[in-house]
């Protein structure tokens, strides 16, 4: 782009800016310059087109207020023009979504390497009103010339930014034809599950745990599931991520807590289940970092007339990698409160013996992984044998998942594991089937 038209690009975003929180372009604003810049480029030229994405934002509005929402969003404006060229165009055009005109990013290497240094702004934690926030950003990015039509643009870089965030988030993605159907798959997800809550369209079901060695029922592990109308079972590991990435899992969280407690409450009237019967529920990390956690947990355990101790909080080892002071204030208070915690697929994540010193919980889970492996891996017994006697060391509960063979519950007996669930001793299934086939 030549300088008259630089100049003229910093003068008019002088004039246009309407955005009210972050003083940036807003989206018609941003359609009318783009296409002023394009009527002067010269056939044949291109440019990049960004989409930038805040990873989790729905999380900080919904658990933080919209106050430091609006502070993020400002800090988001701030991280991402400075990351820029003056004659770039940058505009506000969704809630947490910006859109940037790069004109003189004539190639994938240049395009690229604006999308990566936007990436790296969001490295060092921001402290806003008070709270420290490790943010982050997933970036689409596509090549732009005069002869595209504008649809077939933004559903390109849509599709890029799209692919960035089902990668984890946190990098830039260039667009690639082939992968815009998938694309087109994950916003279709996102649409459903905003929708699968109202239309009650999530059942809970619940796996047994059992005394490894007298075999007495202790309690039931809660498993989420979503049956989609017209797709049947939608696995577990394909609608929690994307439930996560939208900020939808605090609400699905929240109903398999009190559903649980429902169905366990329920349970305790029946009389056909022991009567210390406890339920597991397993929760995500953006669930440990809502302030609203523990209060939450409270009233669901009044309104279902039960006790802290009934029910066991599950959390994996990654949720303690990023806010860990959030996540060790909501930790302690639930442990304050009663509510038993479980530190769940013990050894798959960034183990570090240092959280067991001070997260207050009460039950190492051994993943299924080890498991699978202890009567035929020599290395797979000794490192099972290792987190039993490090948990008994630590005065806690150690439940082993996945046991599938007889074979594998004698050896668990032998090496002093207290509880075990797995396929060998009972599926996941709906309460109903349990009521029906139970037998104390």
């Amino acid at each position: 782009m030549g300088n008259d038209a630089a100049r003229h690009g910093a003068n008019a975003s002088a004039f246009l800016v309407n955005d009210s929180v972050t003083g940036l372009l807003n989206s018609s604003q941003f359609m009318k310059r783009a296409e002023e810049l394009f009527y002067r480029q010269e056939n044949g030229h291109e440019s990049a087109l960004l989409l930038v994405d805040l990873d989790r934002f729905s999380v900080v509005n919904n658990s933080l207020g919209h106050d430091v929402g609006d502070e993020v969003l400002r800090y988001a404006a701030q991280q991402i023009t400075a990351a820029l060229q003056p004659e770039d165009t940058v505009a506000r055009v969704g809630s947490d979504e910006f859109l940037i005109l790069c004109m003189d990013a004539n190639d994938a290497q240049s395009a690229i390497a604006i999308g990566d240094r936007i990436v790296q702004s969001f490295d060092r934690p921001a402290v806003l009103n008070g709270v420290e926030l490790q943010l982050s950003v997933s970036v689409g990015i596509t090549s732009v010339t005069r002869r595209q039509n504008s649809i077939d643009i933004m559903h390109e870089v849509d599709s890029a930014m799209q692919r960035a965030k089902s990668q984890g988030g946190n990098q830039a993605s260039l667009f690639e034809q082939g992968y815009s159907s998938r694309a087109l798959y994950f916003l279709e997800l996102e649409q459903a599950l905003r929708k699968a809550l109202d239309r009650e369209e999530f059942i809970l079901n619940f796996q047994p745990i059992y005394n490894a060695f007298d075999g007495a029922l202790h309690g039931f592990e809660a498993l989420v599931r979503w049956n989609r109308p017209g797709r049947g079972m939608v696995p577990p590991d394909e609608f929690i991520p994307a439930a996560e990435s939208t900020g939808l899992i605090l609400r699905i969280g929240d109903w398999v807590i009190d559903e649980a407690l429902r169905q366990l409450s329920e349970w305790r009237q029946s009389n056909r289940f022991p009567a210390k019967l406890t339920v597991s529920v397993n929760v995500s990390p953006f669930q440990l970092a809502n302030p609203n956690l523990v209060s939450l947990v409270r009233q669901l355990l009044t309104k279902h007339h039960l006790a802290p101790s009934d029910l066991l909080i599950e959390m994996t080892e990654t949720a303690f990698v990023a806010d860990e002071s959030r996540m060790q204030a909501t930790v302690r208070e639930l442990a304050a409160a009663g509510v038993g915690l479980s530190i769940d697929d013990f050894g798959t994540g960034y183990s570090s013996l240092a959280y067991l010193r001070y997260l207050p919980a009460k039950e190492l889970k051994i993943d299924r992984s080890f498991v699978a492996g202890l009567t035929t891996n020599a290395r797979d017994e000794v490192l099972v044998s290792a987190v039993i006697a490090l948990a008994h060391a630590l005065d806690m509960t150690c439940v082993a998942e996945g046991v599938e063979t007889a074979e594998q519950l004698e050896h668990l007996r032998r090496l002093g594991c207290d509880q075990v669930q797995g396929y060998f001793l009972g599926r996941p299934v709906p309460a109903s089937a349990l009521a029906e086939t139970w037998q104390e």
